[in-house]
């Protein structure tokens, strides 16, 4: 993963980019996409409650990453 914080960090949320996905052909998990986007709502990539300036971190977003991503079935998240 690449993560990089915008220069109006913490107005904008974090940028993360998943850099391993076999030059755009693999897709491993529903919130990793095959060009890199990793799709959590925090980051603003997904539908749901976004990026709070004044209550958000990047805590959550490695917490959000750890339940959405890093779990044992993650297809159960389509």
């Amino acid at each position: 993963f690449d993560l990089y914080l915008p220069s109006d960090y913490p107005k904008k949320p974090p940028q993360l980019h998943f850099v391993t996905t076999g030059h755009g052909t693999v897709r491993f998990n529903p919130n990793l996409y095959n060009n890199g986007t990793v799709c959590l709502s925090l980051l603003g990539t997904w539908g749901g409650p976004g990026w709070k300036p004044s209550l958000s971190t990047l805590i959550q977003v490695f917490l959000s990453m750890q339940a959405m991503v890093f779990n044992a079935i993650p297809y159960i998240n389509e």
